[in-house]
This record gives structure tokens, sequence and C-alpha cells, in this order.
């Protein structure tokens, strides 16, 4: 297994050489990672310490008061019709997502994709597929809900803490 030093500067450089624009680095006691600019997509990629992978992910959360209540109302009725044409666009062999929630109402979604930097063999091929992977199954989704639900405003990058453990893993 690589250190953590020389994966966190493999990361770098992969993205660099996959010209994706680093726009924020970061390193605590708890977490490390970047969020690059992938087209108007941010992307995280980050490190919980002490785990021996990371996870590439792209996060839509919504501001609009009535996009929010029209979402939880779909998961209120249990409107399994909904959920599942949901559940399809933002899910793919690739990738997983888990519902944001924030005070018990889902406010977005996360589109995520595990990546193992740590252990031999990890290429820039990988970190290219897992970027390609939530970004186009995130385009996928918003174009769902958008279709489902009129225009919305999405934040892609909201501040931590946000959501909360719980219900969004159901």
């Amino acid at each position: 297994m690589k250190q953590y030093e020389q994966v966190k500067e493999d990361l770098k450089n992969y993205l660099q050489e996959m010209d994706l624009a680093i726009t924020k680095e970061f390193d605590t006691d708890d977490i490390c990672g970047f969020w690059i600019k992938f087209g108007d997509f941010p992307i995280l990629v980050e490190n919980q310490k002490p785990l021996k992978y990371c996870v590439v992910a792209l996060q839509i959360t919504f501001s609009d008061e009535m996009i929010i209540r029209t979402l939880n109302d779909y998961y209120g009725k249990q409107d399994h019709q909904f959920i599942f044409r949901l559940t399809q666009v933002l899910t793919s062999p690739q990738t997983g997502f888990v519902r944001v929630v924030e005070n018990g109402r889902v406010i977005g979604f996360t589109i995520m994709k595990s990546i193992y930097p740590f252990h031999d063999g990890f290429s820039i091929c990988d970190l290219d597929s897992a970027v390609q992977a939530v970004v186009s199954t995130g385009a996928v989704g918003i174009a769902f809900l958008k279709s489902e639900m009129g225009q919305m405003d999405l934040d892609h990058t909201p501040q931590r803490p946000v959501s909360e453990p719980g219900p969004m893993y159901e």
C-alpha cells in the first residue's frame, strides 16, 4: 500500500495531467482532498482519514423551498414510480448515491464513486473514469429532476456540515 503523502501527490499530479482545475486543496486531521472543476460541475475528491480509499463525489442540493417541498412530498407519499425513476437516473453500474438530509428533509443528492489510490495498480485512468462517471450520472439526474419539477436553482458545494446521518442511508 502507498503512504498517505504519496497518494496525495499522485492524485494532485493526475488531476493536473487531466487538465482539471484544482479550485481548493484541503488537509485536516480528519479529511483531505481536492475540489476540482469538470465543466460546470464542482467535484470533490476526498479521503476520510485513516481510510484507505477516496470518494469522488458530485453533490446537488436545492435552495428553492418549493422544489424541496415537492421532492419531499414524493418521498412522503411514497410515490414508488417517481422514486424508482429517480433512483434509476442517479445510479449506474459505476456510481451510487445518497440523499442529503437536513432537518429531516431531503434537500439534495450526492452521487459518488469510490477509488483506491492507496493500492498498487491505481492509475490516472481509474481517476478519470470515476470523475466522468459521477459527472455523467449527475448530468442525467439533473436533467430528470428538471423535467419533473421545472427550472430549479442548484447548489453543488454547500458548506460542511450540511447533511445529517440517518435517513439518507435508508
